[in-house]
This record gives C-alpha cells, structure tokens and sequence, in this order.
C-alpha cells in the first residue's frame, strides 16, 4: 500500500483507551533522530535542584501536541538541541546492546516515531523532525555505524538534497565492492541504511478527549518496556511515570505550573523561594509523598491516570478492559524518584540507590489511610503538636508529617539503615519504618527528629542534643552526629524505652571519664609501639631507631615535651582546685614527670 494512500485511510493500533493511527514505509534510517528524550535514560538525569557541578548537558523536556497529529518541544538552541541528542545516543548505546545484533542483521524490527517540532527560545526559526518514540536504541546503534553526527542527522540530511544524495552514493560505494574487501564497518552501515518505520500520524480515543497524542504515544512504548516483558531499569521505569502524573497533576489543578516543576526537580532552592514555594528539602519532599499517596479523590484521580493508563492491557479492545488498582504501594516508589532528583550528579550512584530504598523502607506503611496533610508549620511548631499527639497516646497529623519530613533528611545523611539480620544480643531485626515509629513514641526521640529538620535547614548534618536540646560534644569539643547506632541503641533501643537522659553534670562527668580512660589506652599503645619500633634492628642487631631515626626522634621528642606541659598545668589546676576545695593537698607537692605502668624492675617504685 502506498504511503499515500494510507494517509486517507491510515493502519490502526490498540493501546489502552484508543487506537493510533499509523502509515508505515520504508525510509532511510539517516532522516531518522534517536529520541533525544528518551525515557531509558530518565535516571540518569541531573536536574537543577541538585546543582551537579559539570554534568552533562542533559535534560527531560516535555512534549506536548502541536497540531494535528504532530508534538512539539521547547529547548534554548539549535545547540542545546545536538548537544542532548548526542547524549541520549551515547548513554542509550552503552546502556542497551539490541540482539540480535543490529551491526550483522541491521534494524530487524521497525522503529515507531512521530513527527516533532522543535522551538528555540533563542529566536532561531522552528525546525521539524522525525522523532523515534519506540525504537531508540536499534536508530542509534545504526547512526553509530554509519559514522553519523547529531548535526547532520538534525540538520543536514533531512533538510537538503545534496547531502543526502552525497549519504546515499558513499553507502552505495561500500556495496558496490567485492564482498572480501568490505570492512565490517562497511557491512554494518549497508545493512543499517534503510528500515521499515511507522509513523504515527493521530489518536482515536475510546472516549473523546481521554487520551491525547502524547499519553498515547507513551502508552505504546510503554506496552513494550514499562510492563515486564522487556528490559529498563525500574528506577527508569518510575521516572518517567512519576513525570507523566505531574503532568496530569497539573492539568487537574493539582499542583501548580510552578510546583510541578519544582516537584519534578527543575528548579533550585533559591530559585522556588523566588516563587513563593516553601524551599526545603523536606518541603519538596512531603508534598510529594502525600501527593503519591492520598486517596483523597481528586489528587488520587489525577496521580492514578497515567499510571492505569501504562498498566491496562485491553489488547482486544475495550469491551475487554479491566479496571487496574493503583494503591499507595504502586505510586510511592515514583514519588521517591521524584524526591531522589536532589541528588542526581551531587552523589554516587550507590548513595542515589541507598536512599531510594531506605526511604522506602522508613516510611509508614499505611500513609493512604492516615489523616494528616503537609502544613507550613516549622520544625518547632510541629514538634510540639507531636508532644502534644504523644501525651494522648496517639500518632497523629503532626506526628505522621514529622515522621516523613525527618525519614527523608536521615536517608539522605544515610543515618538510618535496614536491620542486622544477626541474633543474639547485638542483633536488631526492625524496619527503620519501626525505628522511626518508636522514636515518636518519647521525648527525647521527639527532640531529635526536630533537630534533623532544623539542622538540614541550616545546611549542617543533624546532631546529636541534650536534654535541654543543645549539641552534645565528643572529648575534642565537635559535634556528635546521629548515625543509625545512635538511633537504635540510644534512642529506640529494642528493649523498649530510651534511659531517661543525664541530669548536665552527670552527662559531663560521664564524658570526662570516657575520655580519660581513652587517654590511658592510647598513651599504653603508644609505650607499646615504641618498644616495637625499637625492636627492629640492623644486621649488626644495634636498633635501627638509632641509627635512621633522627627525624623521628626529634618529632617524637618534641611532641612528648609538649604532651607534658599540658600535662604539668592540668595538674597544678587540678592542684590548685582540690585545695581550694578541703585544703587537703600539700602546696609543697611538686610534680617531676608522669611514671607510665612501669614494669617492676625497671624503674623506681612509684
């Protein structure tokens, strides 16, 4: 059937709630781009909210319909434009090798695409291409192997005779050639020359306006890739769902033009303060929680359209479609993608993988059904409505807001983990869900959760705080961290409720003898390193210390004469104050040097 003739009366295919309409022919695979955006590589974007430094030029554009049975981007230039594409290629080949493989066999199967203008922001005049929607990775192995660029693909080829004309003759060329002098270079680019496509050229939905161009052009892809039958990665599974509910969000009066894009990680801190959103980390985050979670209609309605839209397998037509239910546990894991945007390109691709699931694995388990909301209430404010929650007997509103706002800044510090799987008395086994839980249910675990918020909304790690709600200190003056141990052996221990803190003098005095007793352990361990070190001899068994040491020596010399000098005044203080106390300490007492666990025999008796 001519390519023509098919316009009139185009092929037909089933996605869920409508039928595409589709010409299909054979092209040259040269005037075809790669998608740019391709949703394969949506976890590897670095968005603005985590301000990579030297990231690739990488972005997630969203493309809406523009015209009749065409879509339409926005980007900065012409060069934005190259620059993205050439990204999308290399990162969709290294990610995803097509097998059978494309350079023996060329493109087995035929790409799906869509016919997509482009507008520049920086004045430069639309231009229009034919963007593979399905089919990404087969194009760009092919374009690889016929030695193409981005500019010529973009701009070049499509758009002039003679290059084309010159693209054609020199695929020609390695043809013409006796089969034992072509390269296999040359093989690959001959076989990847030409493919069969389809162009999608509208939408039929079952109901009139329930799915657009661009919902149905993402409901075909997904159908080969979202649902389980071919291989991305859930992560970028879940990017570019959770991309699609903002979207519906927005359009549903949800959020906001630009909460949607702060939502989405388009914007930095400083850039939503500007805009009037609330602009910490823990803001973003619960408002994306609770917005992936509640069943409250409208926002569950919205959030759960694309998501149903990608699930539903009505295959063999409407009459046979099936209702997919999408709970709290299919939309959280895109809303932790959502949130995990702050730290693509700022850490590793571990710590990005540690914080998904332990967030996960930190929040309530029933957030659907609990009746609290994201407020503007401060850390301080929702501190004491959660006491106020605890002297009732209950996890409330307030409690449950605090409970995801702190979850999401320790995963992020990676101060909560999953449970010890050993047993015995070091053993703990609890979800970091039920170590959260218990640390609501007293004051001192109460007193630090607002910490962590107050910290990390001042740009520090969160600390560890007394009773009277000041940083606690280590014997050198720095502030303690909370970590994972400190949480669940100090704060929530396994046993049941915390000890009740220190009165401040005993905290001190506790503190003083840990920290003497350290002194002690590492003065023996330096008397024992040196007896090794002088334990090591030349071949004419003099010890080498001796001979080499000089350095060393007067290093080590120096170091200790100062160790004693801070010694001698710490005693004549101590002296001085004992004395003060009960006059009990003779004033001609004098202090020569300090005697270290002398062995008998080797010194005077002390």
């Amino acid at each position: 059937m001519a390519v023509l003739a098919q316009v009139e009366n185009p092929q037909r295919r089933r996605i869920p709630g409508a039928y595409l309409r589709i010409v299909s022919g054979q092209v040259y695979t040269a005037r075809l781009a790669p998608d740019p955006y391709n949703p394969r590589n949506a976890d590897r974007i670095q968005f603005a909210l985590a301000q990579p430094v030297g990231a690739p030029p990488a972005t997630l554009a969203l493309a809406a319909e523009e015209g009749v049975g065409e879509m339409g981007i926005r980007v900065l230039s012409r060069e934005t434009l190259a620059e993205q594409l050439d990204w999308a290629i290399d990162t969709t080949r290294s990610r995803n090798s097509p097998h059978p493989n494309i350079e023996e066999q060329g493109i087995m199967d035929p790409p799906i695409g869509v016919a997509t203008t482009v507008f520049y922001e920086d004045g430069t005049t639309p231009t229009t291409h034919i963007f593979v929607r399905e089919g990404s990775s087969r194009t760009s192995h092919a374009l690889y192997y016929m030695g193409l660029s981005t500019e010529e693909v973009l701009f070049d080829l499509p758009r002039a005779a003679a290059p084309m004309q010159s693209h054609i003759t020199k695929i020609n060329s390695y043809a013409d050639k006796p089969a034992e002098e072509i390269t296999g270079s040359e093989k690959a680019a001959v076989r990847c020359a030409t493919t069969d496509f389809e162009l999608i050229i509208g939408v039929d939905p079952d109901i009139p306006g329930s799915v657009d161009l661009s919902q149905a052009i993402k409901a075909r892809v997904a159908q080969d890739h979202l649902n389980p039958k071919k291989q991305w990665t859930n992560e970028a599974r879940h990017a570019s769902l959770a991309e699609e509910c903002l979207i519906t969000a927005h359009a549903a009066q949800v959020v906001s033009a630009d909460e949607m894009e702060w939502l989405g990680g388009r914007l930095t801190r400083t850039e939503a303060s500007a805009r009037k959103l609330l602009p910490y980390g823990d803001d973003r985050a619960v408002r994306t929680v609770y917005l992936f979670t509640t069943n409250e209609p409208k926002t569950h309605n919205a959030i759960r359209q694309p998501i149903a839209l990608i699930l539903t397998d009505d295959q063999d037509g409407p009459a046979q479609r099936r209702r997919v239910k999408v709970t709290g546990n299919t939309k959280l894991p895109l809303a932790i993608e959502l949130i995990a945007r702050e730290l693509h390109g700022a850490v590793s691709d571990t710590r990005v993988a540690d914080f998904r699931k332990t967030l996960k694995d930190a929040l309530p388990r029933d957030l659907s059904t609990r009746p609290w909301r994201p407020t503007k209430r401060t850390p301080q404010s929702l501190f004491e409505a959660a006491t106020e929650e605890l002297a009732n007997g209950e996890i409330g509103p307030a409690g449950t807001e605090l409970w995801v706002r702190a979850a999401y800044v320790l995963a992020k510090y990676g101060m909560i983990s999953g449970p010890r799987h050993d047993t015995g008395p070091g053993g703990d086994r609890r979800t970091p869900a039920i170590v959260m839980e218990t640390l609501l249910e007293s004051d001192a675990g109460l007193q630090h959760l607002r910490q962590v918020l107050e910290d990390d909304r001042e740009g520090r790690k969160p600390r560890q705080v007394d009773s009277q709600g000041q940083p606690r200190k280590n014997a050198a003056g720095e502030d303690l961290l909370i970590d994972n141990a400190f949480l669940r052996e100090t704060l929530a221990p396994k046993e049941g409720e915390p000890p009740a803190p220190l009165p401040p003098e005993e905290e001190v005095s506790k503190r003083f003898k840990h920290a003497t007793a350290t002194v002690k352990t590492h003065l023996r361990n330096l008397e024992s390193s040196m007896r090794d070190l002088e334990a090591i001899t030349a071949p004419d068994g003099t010890p080498l210390i001796e001979k080499e040491g000089r350095n060393v020596a007067v290093l080590l010399r120096n170091n200790l004469r100062n160790m004693i000098d801070d010694a001698e005044r710490w005693w004549e203080a101590a002296l001085e104050a004992q004395a003060g106390i009960d006059g009990a300490v003779s004033a001609t007492e004098k202090f020569d040097e300090p005697v270290i666990d002398e062995e008998p025999g080797n010194g005077e008796a002390a």
